[in-house]
């Protein structure tokens, strides 16, 4: 009897050890990598993403990459910031946005000195 529980031991571990071996010989198996490709260098599994899409640690996945809402958007006395991807200007002080048709762009604040 006690020949076959060394046995049984010995064939589980042998099952256990198979098991394992094919579940690191391909990490990226349950690693979702949508819109990218996943490799595993050192079977560490990451995403390479395709052309217009960059990776999302916090989703774990490749999102679309937006263009930057700011790009060429011009504040003069101020920085642009896009809360809600709409460009508007963060104004340095003693100038204020004005979002008209003319400038979009900070102006002066009339008696402002700065």
């Amino acid at each position: 009897m006690k020949g076959y529980l060394v046995i049984a031991v010995v064939i589980a571990t042998l099952c256990l050890s198979t098991v394992q071996s094919q579940i690191s010989r391909d990490p990226c198996k349950y690693f979702t990598c949508e819109n990218g490709r996943c490799f595993a260098p050192n079977d560490v599994p990451r995403c390479e993403c395709f052309t217009g899409y960059i990776y999302n640690p916090v989703l774990q996945t490749c999102v679309l990459l937006l263009p930057d809402p700011c790009a060429g958007f011009s504040c003069g006395n101020g920085v642009c910031i896009a809360p809600n991807g709409r460009p508007i200007c963060e104004c340095d002080p003693g100038f204020k946005f004005d979002a008209g048709r003319i400038f979009n762009k900070c102006v002066r604040i009339p008696g402002s000195e700065v």
